[in-house]
């Protein structure tokens, strides 16, 4: 054993520090505070007055009293919802008088669950044999029998006793003064169980338990009188809605046997100490209350006359918990005091009930605070329920003036979601819209503007949101400003435009040694190239346009991402409509100009011609007094090729084109696609920094890490520095071409910027889709008698797709129109054969192939593949195919003129006109006209044609004939009569 702090010694045993003080310095032992250490013999010496102080000798005067108790519940009624859940709790009680022999107590022993006998307390104190570990057993246990006996209630007496109990603490209650209890010490040498329902009380003052026990025979209650008496204390009363939940005392006690400890370890008497303190520590954790309350005032004390005990009977009382409010009204069978806890009513049969209040949440009678059905059946006829729904005051104000919100609009808003946002009906909206002139359901989205006009309408008040802007969220990533790395100079990046075969590819290929143009099907250039090229004069990267109409978006990006532009022109055709598009686009990014007149070696070549026109769409040569330098060259000799390029490099050196190398790459996509087994490729023309393999790209609203890297010959390489296009791998999916590429470091800001981009981009197309459906009503029903050609487009590369859909597109008429059912980049798959079945659409595959499972599922449902690599081809198939839905054109043709000679009258017919044929023919089954003086009085058809009497079909110019009109009288003589033909004519976009 060893020495320990005072303060050590306190956790251990459970008992406050203030007072162990107090009982070491009642013992002799002087300590200095909570600090200092005591020895072993001071605390055998501290154990030894404890022992003494708490059990005196004495003759029979004094006892030990031991108290065990165990809670259960037991479920009482009829079962099912009308059962009560009730909380048992049976306690076990064992009282030691010193000096009595132990043969005299074995009947106590016999107990099934009583505690083992505490040691008399007027043996000796064998500080010798006994261990430290008994030592701090007796020690607790002393220290918990003397807060046991503070808070333990009389559960003995008998219900009669308990009635007259009651009644005075009542009165006491009523007069606020109470008296404290005497301790009685009956000697009981038989065990008694008792069965209670214990209701909550203040831990201070506890009420008493009322108990149903169990008789038990042959049972001697000695009774010692008070040894003295206690004056009265006045304590105010306890509130019945306010109980403090119980403060439980749990009894243990160790075996007093020395022999037992003796036989253990060291070890294993500090490992019981220890098990001991963690479970009192447990113990009181789970009981203590679970939220601090006020501590309530102090309950009357009773005073139980325990004078006379009268002979035992069997009690059984009947408990009925229910909980009553503070203002409940006293009925005339039944009284409830307000100001106890308990109260005595009269029940069914004549019987008394002693009703306790109960704390739980609900009216079942379970444990206390446990809540539990069926209290509201109950509370529905307590006398001051409708008292207390009349004094409760309600909680709602009608408002008196209307309730104006402000709401926020974002890009797009669905109906419904407006309406939630506004706390009406989508039915008011709908009908504002339908008074604004627009036709909308509940699941139709709407921009912003429209929202906010609908909002204002309404009556509300609308300001659109301030969305994150992924520009600002981009520029925050990448910090670091380029102008902190060192710039370089770099390769010009130069777009040849002009004209669809005006020798653009032709040039190129001769510059690059290659034949690109004879690859390209038709002879004419479908794709944006880029290469580049290692001259004697120095590197320059070429971005090769197609010249065709339809491509006029490649041309537009090859404009902006371009340094210098070189602009093709025929000599033997001079400007034509794709040339002045290249000039416009050249002044609209407003790059140099370098004008080539190709073709100088054919015949025909008018050079001065070319100049002229150039003048007059504001392109100013040098030989006409401009800044615009002009080469003369061959595509097809090599003449002129490398003055050109000297040009070039002349312009470049001008614009002293720089660019830093080791910043974080930046450019543009040229081109996107997606191929088979590499998935998505982008060509990538690097604008300033050095792209590496393993960067994160952010491509517009696609992002990935960059896998490979290939340059336009298809070699895989590493790195590429400014002006250098590659073909990249590994994003996510095919971006647009024209889409800035951005190298980040993190991944999760990538990600998050480009869903950014894709919610922009979605709601972008749900407000055009409003646009087409917000339309007037009246406009909608007409559209809907328009014809409709659905195609769906796959093409190879993305900037094939956005010209064959824009180049459709174009195609709708008044009567016909082009509908794009869905486009994309890649081959047709089955998924795709679905999409156009289900929606009736032809396949245009440009430059792509159908897999085997497409091909087949098409064949089985009869969908149509057409199959293309020229891009005017398709515009012209699709041109016949909206021809042939337009309605023909019914024109009418002029057959004959006839002259009214003289008008007579017959019988059968009327009125008939003699006529001479003066021009045609005339034929009885065609429309005819009444004209007089040249003007047409008469439209209608020839009831009779008869000549010599007889019916003929025709009569021929110089011919006479009887005329009859049908449903016409009104025919004179010098009216001509013109008889004409209706025919349908097809018509063509």
């Amino acid at each position: 054993m060893s020495d320990i702090a005072v303060k050590k010694l306190a956790e251990i045993i459970n008992a406050p520090v203030e007072v162990l003080l107090k009982q070491l310095q009642d013992a002799g032992i002087h300590v200095d505070g909570p600090d200092a250490w005591i020895t072993d013999a001071q605390k055998f010496k501290l154990l030894a007055h404890i022992r003494q102080g708490a059990a005196p000798v004495s003759t029979g005067g004094n006892k030990i009293t031991i108290k065990r108790r165990s809670t259960s519940e037991m479920t009482v009624g009829a079962g099912g919802a009308r059962s009560k859940t009730v909380s048992v709790e049976v306690r076990h009680k064992k009282t030691f008088t010193p000096g009595v022999k132990p043969a005299e107590q074995s009947v106590a022993a016999e107990a099934p669950s009583s505690p083992a006998p505490v040691a008399s307390a007027s043996a000796p104190v064998a500080g010798a044999r006994l261990s430290r570990t008994e030592e701090l057993a007796r020690q607790l246990s002393a220290e918990r029998q003397a807060r046991e006996s503070a808070v333990q209630k009389s559960g003995q007496d008998r219900r009669q006793q308990e009635n007259k109990r009651m009644e005075r603490q009542a009165a006491a209650a009523t007069a606020a003064v109470a008296t404290p209890q005497p301790a009685p010490t009956p000697a009981v040498t038989a065990v008694v169980n008792e069965v209670a329902v214990t209701p909550v009380m203040p831990a201070s003052a506890p009420a008493p338990v009322v108990a149903v026990t169990t008789p038990v025979p042959e049972v001697t209650v000695a009774v010692s009188k008070p040894q003295e008496s206690v004056k009265p204390v006045a304590v105010p009363p306890i509130k019945a809605a306010e109980p403090a939940p119980p403060m439980p005392v749990t009894v243990t006690t160790s075996t007093s046997s020395a022999e037992l400890t003796e036989n253990l370890s060291a070890r294993e008497q500090r490992e019981v100490v220890v098990a001991a303190a963690r479970e009192e520590a447990a113990t009181a954790l789970k009981r203590r209350p679970s939220k601090l309350k006020p501590k309530p005032a102090l309950a009357p004390v009773e005073v139980v006359d325990v004078s006379e005990p009268e002979p035992e009977k069997p009690v059984v009382a009947e408990v009925v918990v229910e909980k009553y409010p503070e203002a409940a009204v006293a009925s005339d069978d039944k009284r409830v005091d307000k100001k106890s806890s308990k109260a005595k009513v009269t029940g069914r049969g004549g019987r008394e009930e002693l009703h306790v209040p109960s704390t739980g949440g609900g009216g079942g009678g379970g444990r206390p605070g446990k809540k539990k059905g069926g209290g509201g059946r109950r509370d529905a006829f307590k006398p001051d329920s409708r008292q207390q729904q009349n004094n409760a005051k309600h909680g709602f104000e009608k408002p008196t003036a209307p309730v104006v919100k402000e709401i926020e609009i974002p890009t797009t808003i669905v109906v419904s979601d407006l309406a939630q946002k506004l706390a009406i009906r989508a039915t008011d909206i709908i009908k504002a819209m339908m008074k604004m002139g627009m036709m909308m359901t509940i699941n139709q989205a709407i921009d912003q503007d429209t929202a906010i006009l609908v909002t204002e309408e309404l009556g509300h008040k609308a300001k659109p949101m301030q969305e994150m802007d992924d520009a600002a969220l981009l520029a925050a990533m990448i910090g670091q400003d380029v102008t902190d790395y060192e710039s370089k100079p770099r390769p010009p990046v130069v777009t040849i435009m002009g004209h669809v075969d005006h020798g653009k590819t032709s040039l190129l290929d001769y510059i690059r040694k290659t034949r690109v143009a004879a690859g390209e099907a038709g002879g004419i250039t479908q794709h944006i190239g880029a290469y580049h090229v290692d001259t004697d004069h120095g590197t320059v990267t070429f971005l090769d346009t197609p010249g065709h109409q339809a491509f006029t978006q490649m041309r537009e990006r090859g404009a902006k991402v371009t340094d210098i532009i070189i602009l093709i022109v025929a000599a033997d055709d001079g400007v034509m409509p794709q040339t002045k598009e290249a000039i416009k686009h050249a002044k609209a990014a407003g790059v140099p100009m370098v004008v080539a007149i190709n073709k100088i070696d054919k015949q025909g070549a008018d050079i001065d011609r070319v100049l002229s026109e150039l003048s007059q769409h504001e392109v100013n040569t040098e030989a006409w007094g401009g800044d615009v330098p002009v080469v003369q060259i061959s595509a097809k000799t090599g003449q002129g090729i490398d003055a050109l390029l000297e040009t070039l490099l002349l312009v470049a050196e001008v614009q002293e084109l720089t660019a830093p190398v080791d910043a974080p790459a930046t450019g543009h996509v040229i081109e996107a696609s997606i191929e088979k087994g590499r998935g998505a490729v982008a060509t990538v023309l690097v604008r300033s920094g050095t792209l590496r393999r393993g960067d994160l790209l952010l491509c517009g609203s696609e992002y990935g890490r960059v896998r490979a890297m290939f340059d336009e010959t298809g070699r895989p390489v590493k790195e590429a520095g400014p002006s250098i296009p590659v073909a990249v791998l590994g994003l996510s999916a095919a971006p647009e071409a024209g889409d800035e590429v951005v190298v980040l470091n993190d991944e999760r800001k990538a990600r998050e910027i480009a869903e950014l981009r894709r919610e922009k981009q979605r709601d972008t197309r749900f407000a055009a889709q409003f646009v087409s459906k917000s339309e007037d009503f009246f406009t909608q029903v007409k559209a809907s008698e328009r014809a409709q050609v659905n195609v769906l487009i796959k093409a190879d590369v993305q900037g094939s797709v956005e010209a064959l859909r824009t180049e459709l597109l174009n195609l709708s008429t008044d009567e016909v129109e082009v509908r794009v059912v869905a486009s994309g980049v890649g081959g047709i798959s089955a998924s795709d054969v679905d999409l156009a079945m289900a929606s009736k659409a032809t396949m245009i595959a440009f430059n792509v192939r159908t897999d085997a499972t497409a091909r087949k599922t098409a064949a089985d449902n009869g969908v149509t593949i057409r199959y293309y690599s020229i891009i005017y081809e398709v515009i012209d198939d699709i041109k016949a195919v909206m021809s042939g839905l337009l309605s023909p054109e019914v024109r009418e043709v002029f057959v004959g003129l006839a002259e009214v000679r003289d008008v007579f009258r017959s019988s059968a017919l009327g009125q008939v006109a003699g006529c001479l044929v003066v021009d045609g023919a005339m034929r009885r089954s065609l429309p005819i006209r009444v004209l007089r003086d040249n003007v047409v009085i008469f439209n209608g058809e020839l009831e009779s044609l008869r000549r010599h009497r007889d019916d003929v079909k025709e009569v021929h110019m110089g011919t006479e004939c009887g005329i009859a009109v049908k449903d016409y009288n009104d025919v004179r003589k010098g009216d001509n009569i013109e008889c004409y033909e209706r025919i349908e004519v097809a018509r063509k976009i």
